[in-house]
Parts: structure tokens; C-alpha cells; sequence
């Protein structure tokens, strides 16, 4: 938002250097040891993971590469990723982890990238679902080598890493490399022979190994190599540095073994005094330089010169570069290089406490390099470790949109701005600001409130000051309000957010595009909850105008499923549908068929395929959505969903089962703290018990959320910010439980009761609440002997049902209602409600959840993941089908595929009934019996 703290230069897109993506060796050519080459059980059998933990210098990443040069002989696609500390982001951890498995050949992670650009990408579990499918596509064999992940210890991360150790497709296998011991849980891997462990004993040389490592330098006796073996205890860094120093003086045999007697006797301290001893007996031109070097965590000619410009540094690059225990190239061509960790933290010390200011201008001056070059992360990093914050701060106020809000690296950012000292942030209130707004979907999170707390303090400061600094301060209030409409709108509170998003709206009509979208759809969300819904559709029209201007594809994602949603609630169905197929079409197109944002508008889709009768498109749409609706659904979509999986529970006529799938949404709803869903769908299960005909259960469960008495008013008040967050929501609710109650004890009173709601719905517009009010009324008309009455609201509902393809509102009260509609009089009926009416008199197919295409034809185009098999099961059932096979537990093949336990028994119930079995043991007998699965 303030222009004037544009870069000098384009902020550069995040680039993983070359040699992340492959082992850092030194020049020449490391020593074979066929005692530590992979064994059968990795090579060629079950064994799926490899760990190597071991200190610094013991030869960890020499190790694994040689393994990976065995396993590419044997045609084996091999994937390397270097870590380090700023792979704690879940979201660069990804791109990175992504990077590495498409430079081996591995088609995957495309889509799991474009998730990953817009500021919900911290929904990593759904990420790596996406990632996982792609990587279960894959037939070829893959070794992925993650090195240095001692280095990792974000949860998020860690949790990644977990799975793919745990339920990465079986041609996978996974090489750890670590200096500490590893922090997940193995004790399952170790115990079924699919873990292969080296640890730090194997890898100390032999003394075998420490002959053939001198002999490349100089000739040592028997009892000297003993002596250097002893005093190195085995350390392959510590041995090569050794006999860098001794080939200076292996002329001369005493001195020789004085100096391997000099040596100290632990790992640490002998590489220290190596080190110490190196520099004592160098030049004094090769000493700076190397220190000089050492403060740096990559580095070419070019960089060396700026750091050290009395030096040479092409010439003594050459010459260091020969010597693998100290420079490690980093690219393939060898023209960037960084020294090796222990040497380099040896010289790094030395230089601070021998020259402490010269230690720190280097880091400035290569801070400066950095950010001229475009190298934005490695400038930030010299300068905050120089603590040079009269750079760092300006420079992150620079960068922070790009590496939050596009890039949605929000751990990275969060990071730097808990290094730079609040009084320096201060002095730049857009890095807050920016920051916040990267957050704004996340008002759960404990940052956000340290965020506003932040930049409430900088705006008082600054409105007190005797000049004070209106535009700075116009732009903290803006972001404030900013995040607290965002925080309405995701935490379901319709009332006040329409209110503060018209107020923002009105303030700042000036604001970015991409804001005012985003605040825009929670506007529409607002009227959507207070019944406002032609305001609601005009004022998603503008929002889609405002986000189109930004390209912004999530926003205008999200902005689909609102208009989805108001189309809905009126009943306008067609339109809905039309909504939805454009929001798919965006993700598809522009987001990379992003899985949790496709499976809001699957939800919705399976709503409507649902009420078209078109059971068996309803059920894959729902299949698709389920395994991220419960983790990441909002109010509205979690209602539509759950109710539409209970629906087609019971329209298998398994009272049971939908009941229990309402009981876990009931649950889920009170465990998110969710009203409007808790009431959502216990006004279902009333419904439902009171179909079933047990309507004690249905008065009891009624009672408990106020929904037993039938409420004559509905006292709504759009315009009060402050009304009660359920308001008129439960009184609807009510007055369609309530109605349903009564019929039994008193169907003429609900006959009259139930006039002024109908002539409401009609004059709000809301086709299919009429409908389902009128249905009733023609109910307890005919209960109550109005016959005449009964058939006059039955055919008001037809002909209002006929043109949007309300059906299933009829089929769910089938045997109630197949009397009104034999008694209807077709002549008075239009052309189209005759045609509906034609429809419901056939009885309802008792196969229509489990095969033919329905609607799939008009709403499953662009759903390609789980169409139905040669065996009738989609792709998901097949996976879940073969980890059944695999012996796995209900909860471990949950963990495996991202979803709850309940969400997996409702695929498991599919899969029965679709191959006529009972249990897992019938279904995979079955399954083998029809060459499903092997």
C-alpha cells in the first residue's frame, strides 16, 4: 500500500541454489567403502527407510551420495535435498521438497506448488494430500535423500517428513542424514524390517580406510597411522585435515609423528586445533581470506573480491578448492563454493575474537552484494546476523509482501521480524502491516494478536506526536479493520461483519483491488446471514469485478462458492450449479485443481445433484469432498455437506447410518464451536427421527436447542450489528421442526400456523423453504380432512419445484406424500410441473446410489480424480481397498490418506455395499474375486 518503499530492484522470486538439489562434495574424488554400500533390503528389498546419524564430519552426505550413485546404476530414480533452518516454513519446505523430486525425473507436486502461492497455504496437511497423489501416481521407483534434517523442528514440517516416512506409496524409500538423533517415531519401521540404520561407529574409518585416505597425501609407518587413527578416533574431516598439515612436512618423518602426538584426543577439539594450526602456518594473504570466507554461507570470485578486495581471489579459490576438507562446491559448475561446516566454524570464531569489527564489516559488505544482486534472503541473513538493523528493517519493509502474502512463507517472515528489535519495527509500520495481512485468515493464530497489539501501539505514538503522520496511521487503521472483518467472516459471524465490511468498504473505497474483493465476499457472506440475498448477488458481482482486476484466483474461488451459496439458499439451483462449475473451472485452470478449495464447490455440487435426484453424481461429488471438509470447512459448508451425507444415508434407507453421520457433525460443530451447524443439523435429526415415526426422541432432541415450539415472528434485524449471531436462523428452523412435531397431535393448527411463513418465503424469494413449508401445510391438510387445501399447496409446490429441479424434497416424504400426489389434477398443472409430477409418481430406483451417470454428464466434467473404475469403485476406494490388504488399522490408514476415522468408515460403508459385503474380510475377498486388487 505505500509506494514508497518499492525496491530499488525487483524483488527476485525465490530460487533453490543448484546445490541444495545435489550432495556437497568437495573436488576430488571421495574413497570407496564397500563395507557401508546398501544393503539387499534397501537396494532391492522391503526396506523403505535409511537413516545416517552421526556428528558433523563423520562423512554422512560422502555416504549418501555414494549410495545414490549405486542406486542410479541400478536405474533407480534418486532425490536430493540439502535442509536448513529456513526449511522450518512448511510452505518452502514443500517448494523445496518439490524441486528436488521433479529434477529426478518425478512428475509431481504441480498442483501442491500452485496451493501453495495463495495465503492459505498453511493448510499443509491438505497440501501434502495433493502431493501424496501425485507421488502414489508415480510406478517408478524413487530414493529421496533429505540431508542435514537435524536442522528441522516446525511441527508442521516435522509432520510432513512423518507421513511420507510412514505412508509414502511403497516405491518410495526415504535416506535421512543428521547429526542428532532422529525425532520420529521409527519403533514400528525398525520392528517390520523397514528401517536400515547407520549410525556414528559405522562410519569412524577403519584403519584399512585411513591408510587409503593418507597414501593420497603422504606416506605414513605403521605406528604413526595407528597413533593419528587413535587421535582422531576414526574422524573422516578430522584425518583429511590432518594430512593436509602433515604433507607440508613429509620430508621429514619426526616431525611428523611430533605433530600427530600434538593432536588432541577428541573429535571437536582435534579438528580446533587442526584448524588453529592451519592458520598459524599459512600466509598471511591465505589466512584473511579464508577468515573472511568463513562468514559467509556461499560465496564466488566475485563475492570473495568484495569481502577481501587486497586479495586475489580467483587464484587462491583455485588453490582452496583442491582441498575437499575446506571448499564444497555448490553448484554444478563449480564457480560457487562455502566451506566445510567444521572448518568454517573454526576460522569463523577465530575471526571474530582475533578482529570482531572486521568480521562484522565483511558481513556488511556482503549484505550489500547480496541485496545489489538481488540475493534478498542472503542479504537478509548477513545483515541480521551483523545486526545491522539500519539495514534489515528497511529492507524487510521491502520485502515482506513478497514473502508472506505471495510466497505465503509466513514462518521465514516471522522469523526475521523476531530478530530485528521492536524499536526498529516501529520505525516501519508497513512490515507489521504487511504481515498482518498475510495473516488475515488466520484470526486464530497468536501472532495476529501480537501483530494488532503492535501496530495499535505504533498508531497511538504516532497520532501524539506533535506532526502526526496521518497517511502511516490511516494505513494501520485500515489493515486493522482489515483483519477484524476477516476474523468476522471466518469465525461465522454474519451480523457484525456485514457491518464492519460496509463501513471498511466505505471508508477506504480507494484501497487495493485485491482488499477490496476479499472484503467484498465477506460482505456477501453478511447479507447471505441476514437474509439480505439480492444484496448479497449484486454485491458478489462487484467483489468478482475487484478480484478479477488482481488476478486474485483464490479470492474469486471463494467469491464462486458465496454466490453458489446465496443461488442455494434461495433454491435457485440452476444458477447455483452455474456457479460452482466456474469456481472449479478457476481452480482448475489458475490453482492447480487445488484439492481443499475444489472440495467446497464438490460439497455444493453433491447439494445439488442431491436435490435433483441424481444420487450416484451426489455421492462421487462427496466422495471427492469429504476428505477436507471436517479440517477445513466453514459454517456454510460444513452444514450443506454434512446434511447431503447424511441425506444419502438415508436414501439407502440406513436410518442408522445417517443418524450417526449427523451425531459426528453434531460433534465436530460443538468441538469448532459452530452454532448455526450444531442447529443446522439438529433440526435434521428431528426431522429425520420424526419421518421414522420416533417422535419422542425427535421433541426431546428438539427441545434442547429451542427448536420444539413453533415461533409465530421472526424478529429479524439486519441492521443491528449486536443481534443475537442465530437470531432469525433459529426461528426458521423452528417453525419447520416445530411444524413436523406437531403434525401428528394437531395438523390443523400447523395448517394455519404455517400461512404467514409460506407468504414470507415467497415474498423473500426462498423457493425451496416455501416448498418444503408447503409440503407440510398439504400434509396437515389432508391429516386434518382439508383436502381441498391439501391439494391446493401441493400443487403450489410442484409449480414452484418444476423449473429449478427441486425432486428430492419430494422423495424424502415419498410414502407421506403419494396419496396428495395421486389426488393432484394434472390438467391445472403447467407443462413442467406435469413433467415433475410424471417423475415422482414412479417409484424412486433402488440402485441409484451406486451406479449410472445422472448429472455427472452436467456437474462432474471437471472431476477426473475418482471416476468410477472397470470395477465400479472410484480410485480412492481402490487405495483404501489396497491398505486394507496391507493389514493396516482403520486409524493408520486414516493418518495415510489425510482423512478422520469417521470420514473413512463412510468410504469403507461404500465399498461394502458396492462389493455386497459386511466387513474388510468379505470386501477383500471379494475384491481379489473380481481383480480389483491383487
Amino acid at each position: 500500500m505505500n509506494d514508497t518503499l518499492s525496491p530499488p530492484h525487483p524483488i527476485s522470486t525465490h530460487a533453490l541454489p543448484d546445490g541444495r538439489l545435489r550432495p556437497l562434495l568437495g573436488a576430488s574424488t571421495p574413497m570407496a567403502r564397500p563395507r557401508l554400500m546398501l544393503p539387499e533390503s534397501v537396494q532391492q528389498g522391503p526396506c523403505t527407510v535409511v537413516s545416517v546419524v552421526a556428528p558433523a564430519g563423520q562423512g554422512k552426505t560422502t555416504l549418501m551420495a555414494q549410495w545414490m550413485t549405486e542406486l542410479r546404476q541400478r536405474a533407480c530414480a534418486c532425490a536430493w535435498l540439502t535442509l536448513d533452518d529456513s526449511d522450518n516454513d512448511p510452505a518452502r519446505f514443500l517448494r523445496h521438497l518439490i524441486a528436488a523430486l521433479q529434477r529426478s525425473g518425478i512428475h509431481a507436486g504441480d498442483a501442491t506448488l500452485a496451493h501453495l502461492s495463495d495465503t492459505l497455504a498453511s493448510q499443509f496437511r491438505s497440501v501434502t494430500e495433493s502431493l501424496a497423489v501425485d507421488l502414489a501416481s508415480s510406478p517408478q521407483r524413487l530414493m529421496l535423500m533429505l540431508d542435514d534434517v537435524h536442522l528441522l523442528h516446525e511441527e508442521a514440517v516435522l509432520d510432513i517428513v512423518d507421513w511420507l516416512l510412514h505412508y509414502a506409496p511403497s516405491q518410495i524409500q526415504i535416506t535421512l542424514g543428521s547429526r542428532d538423533e532422529l525425532p520420529w517415531r521409527l519403533g514400528s519401521l525398525r520392528v517390520r524390517g523397514l528401517l536400515h540404520e547407520v549410525d556414528q561407529q559405522q562410519l569412524q574409518f577403519t584403519e584399512q580406510e585411513a591408510r587409503s585416505l593418507c597414501r593420497q597425501h603422504l606416506r605414513l609407518s605403521d605406528e604413526d597411522l595407528h597413533q593419528l587413527l587413535h587421535r582422531t578416533e576414526g574422524n573422516p574431516t578430522a584425518l583429511e585435515l590432518a594430512c593436509v598439515i602433515l604433507k607440508g612436512h613429509a620430508s621429514d618423518a619426526h616431525q611428523v609423528s611430533r605433530l600427530i602426538t600434538q593432536f588432541a584426543n577428541s573429535n571437536e577439539a582435534v579438528i580446533l586445533e587442526l584448524c588453529r594450526h592451519l592458520l598459524q602456518h599459512q600466509s598471511p594473504t591465505w589466512r584473511e581470506l579464508v577468515m573472511s570466507l568463513s562468514m559467509l554461507t556461499r560465496f564466488d570470485a566475485e563475492l570473495a573480491r568484495e569481502v577481501s578486495p587486497r586479495h586475489h581471489g580467483g587464484h587462491l579459490l583455485t588453490h582452496l578448492q583442491g582441498i575437499r576438507a575446506f571448499l564444497i562446491p555448490t553448484d554444478g559448475s563449480g564457480h560457487s563454493c562455502r566451506i566445510h561446516e567444521l572448518p568454517r566454524a573454526c576460522f569463523k570464531a577465530h575471526f571474530l575474537t582475533l578482529a570482531p569489527q572486521e568480521a562484522h564489516e565483511v558481513l556488511i559488505k556482503a549484505a550489500q552484494w547480496s541485496w545489489r544482486t538481488g540475493a534478498t534472503e542472503e542479504a537478509m541473513g548477513y545483515a541480521l546476523e551483523a545486526q545491522a538493523w539500519e539495514l534489515a528493517t528497511p529492507w524487510l519493509a521491502q520485502c515482506m509482501q513478497d514473502i508472506a502474502q505471495r510466497r505465503g512463507e509466513l514462518q521465514l517472515a516471522l522469523n526475521w521480524m523476531n530478530r530485528i528489535p521492536p524499536e526498529w519495527l516501529d520505525r516501519f509500520p508497513q512490515i507489521r502491516i504487511d504481515y498482518a495481512f498475510a495473516l488475515s485468515f488466520f484470526p486464530q493464530k497468536p501472532e495476529v494478536a501480537t501483530q494488532l497489539r503492535a501496530l495499535q501501539a505504533i498508531r497511538q505514538r504516532l497520532a501524539q506526536s506533535p506532526q502526526p503522520d496521518e497517511r502511516t496511521i490511516d494505513q494501520i487503521d485500515c489493515a486493522m479493520a482489515f483483519q477484524r472483518v476477516l476474523s468476522l467472516g471466518l469465525t461465522d459471524q454474519g451480523h457484525p461483519a456485514r457491518h464492519a465490511a460496509k463501513d471498511w468498504l466505505t471508508r477506504w473505497p480507494h484501497a487495493p483491488a485485491l482488499q477490496r474483493g476479499i472484503v467484498g465476499n465477506v460482505l456477501c457472506f453478511g447479507y447471505k446471514t441476514t437474509g439480505e440475498l439480492d444484496e448479497g448477488l449484486q454485491m458478489a458481482h462487484v467483489a468478482r469485478l475487484w478480484l478479477e482486476q488482481d488476478h486474485a484466483w483464490y479470492g474469486l474461488a471463494w467469491n464462486a462458492s458465496l454466490e453458489a451459496v446465496l443461488h442455494l439458499k434461495r433454491g435457485h439451483y440452476p444458477q447455483a450449479r452455474s456457479a460452482c462449475l466456474r469456481g472449479l473451472q478457476t481452480i482448475e485452470q489458475h490453482m492447480g485443481g487445488h484439492r481443499t478449495h475444489a472440495s467446497v464447490h464438490h460439497v455444493l455440487l453433491a447439494a445439488l445433484d442431491y436435490e435433483a435426484d441424481e444420487l450416484a453424481s451426489a455421492q462421487r461429488h462427496m466422495d471427492h469432498s469429504l476428505d477436507s471438509l471436517a479440517q477445513y470447512g466453514g459454517a456454510d459448508i460444513l452444514i450443506v455437506g454434512w446434511l447431503t451425507r447424511a441425506r444419502l444415508r438415508f436414501a439407502q434407507h440406513d436410518l442408522e447410518g445417517g443418524l450417526n453421520v449427523l451425531h459426528e457433525g453434531r460433534t465436530l460443530a460443538l468441538r469448532r464451536g459452530l452454532p448455526r451447524v450444531l442447529l443446522a443439523l439438529v433440526a435434521e435429526t428431528c426431522v429425520q427421527l420424526s419421518r421414522a415415526g420416533r417422535h419422542t426422541e425427535a421433541r426431546t432432541l428438539a427441545r434442547s436447542q429451542g427448536l420444539d415450539n413453533f415461533p409465530h415472528e421472526v424478529n429479524e434485524q439486519p441492521d443491528n450489528p449486536y443481534q443475537d449471531l442465530l437470531g432469525g436462523i433459529q426461528a426458521d428452523r423452528a417453525q419447520r421442526v416445530a411444524a413436523r412435531l406437531l403434525l401428528p397431535l394437531k395438523p390443523a393448527e400447523v395448517m394455519q400456523d404455517l400461512v404467514k411463513p409460506i407468504a414470507r418465503c415467497a415474498q423473500r424469494g426462498l423457493i425451496h423453504q416455501q416448498i418444503e413449508l408447503l409440503i407440510i401445510q398439504a400434509m396437515a391438510a389432508q391429516a386434518s380432512h382439508h383436502k381441498p387445501e391439501a391439494r391446493q399447496a401441493m400443487s403450489q409446490a410442484l409449480e414452484l419445484a418444476a423449473p429449478q429441479a427441486h425432486i428430492r424434497i419430494f422423495r424424502d416424504d415419498e410414502a407421506a406424500l403419494r396419496p396428495l400426489l395421486t389426488g393432484c389434477k394434472q390438467d391445472a398443472l403447467t407443462p413442467e410441473a406435469q413433467a415433475l409430477w410424471q417423475k415422482l409418481m414412479k417409484p424412486a430406483s433402488a440402485d441409484r446410489t451406486s451406479s449410472g451417470t445422472g448429472g455427472a454428464d452436467r456437474s462432474d466434467r471437471a472431476d477426473q480424480q475418482d471416476t468410477l473404475t472397470a470395477h465400479g469403485l472410484t480410485r480412492r476406494e481402490l487405495a483404501i481397498l489396497q491398505r486394507l490388504a496391507s493389514g493396516l488399522s482403520n486409524k493408520e490408514i486414516a493418518e495415510a490418506i489425510f482423512i478422520s476415522e469417521g470420514t473413512l468408515k463412510w468410504h469403507l460403508h461404500n465399498i461394502y455395499g458396492k462389493l455386497g459385503s459386511k466387513n474388510r474380510s468379505g470386501a477383500l475377498a471379494q475384491a481379489r474375486a473380481i481383480g480389483a486388487i491383487p
